[in-house]
């Protein structure tokens, strides 16, 4: 069990758009949160679209991708198999144990074309632990 000693409280992580989900080192335990804060970069997960931040663009993903129904180009997270938003600001919901993973909202398994093959650019977001 890690005690918050020996953890890193703050990190920044830089989040390909060319990976699908990505490991960060942070882990929360059930009466923790963290938060998620965009901080530069830019990525591209349509090359007719062009760049975004980690809002991403103005389109409604379809199904199969990373998080149907979101911005395309969203930053979204996943902690065990519980998924949510986090977009340029956002906060891991509460009750969930273990190590929070990123990846863009895109094509995850290919239905479309390309799926993460054309995808370009990476931004850099802080995480921040926070007891809950």
């Amino acid at each position: 069990n890690m005690s918050a000693q020996n953890r890193e409280t703050r990190k920044m992580v830089r989040v390909s758009a060319a990976k699908k989900w990505q490991g960060t080192d942070m882990w929360v335990t059930a009466s923790e949160s963290l938060r998620v804060i965009y901080l530069s970069g830019k990525w591209m997960v349509s090359p007719t679209m062009g760049f975004s931040d980690a809002n991403g663009i103005n389109v409604v993903a379809k199904p199969g991708y990373t998080y149907p129904g979101e911005s395309e180009g969203k930053l979204i997270g996943r902690i065990g198999k519980h998924m949510f938003v986090l977009g340029n600001v956002g906060e891991t919901p509460k009750g969930l144990e273990g190590e929070l993973e990123l990846c863009v909202n895109d094509d995850i398994d290919g239905r479309y074309g390309a799926g993460f093959v054309d995808n370009l650019g990476s931004i850099i977001v802080e995480i921040e632990l926070h007891s809950n």
